[in-house]
């Protein structure tokens, strides 16, 4: 069985997220968008700011396709001083995947 490979460093990840961000690069899944940001109050916008300016404060794992990483963005937004978090998976640096939203409460 082949060793699994090392995370990447959480600060060359979020600037991989935040340049595909930049880029536009960025899908949804349905459960992201029509059920969990709907739920939560969450826009589009809400998304992308916590992608761009937010950090990766959890641990990085491999996602199920090899150059996948799965990952917690975690930000604050401009309308509240409740934290986001963004669950995400980088698609071999190409692109990013948005899985989930939820609110980082205590």
């Amino acid at each position: 069985m082949p060793a699994r490979p090392k995370p990447p460093h959480p600060g060359d990840l979020i600037k991989t997220i935040r340049s595909l961000v930049g880029r536009g690069k960025v899908g949804f899944t349905a459960h992201a968008l029509e059920l969990r940001m709907k739920e939560r109050g969450f826009e589009i916008d809400d998304v992308y700011q916590v992608l761009a300016r937010g950090d990766i404060p959890g641990t990085i794992e491999p996602g199920r396709e090899p150059g996948e990483w799965r990952c917690l963005v975690v930000g604050r937004l401009q309308w509240t001083s409740r934290e986001a978090g963004v669950a995400t998976v980088v698609v071999r640096k190409d692109r990013l995947v948005v899985i989930t939203v939820e609110w980082m409460d205590p």
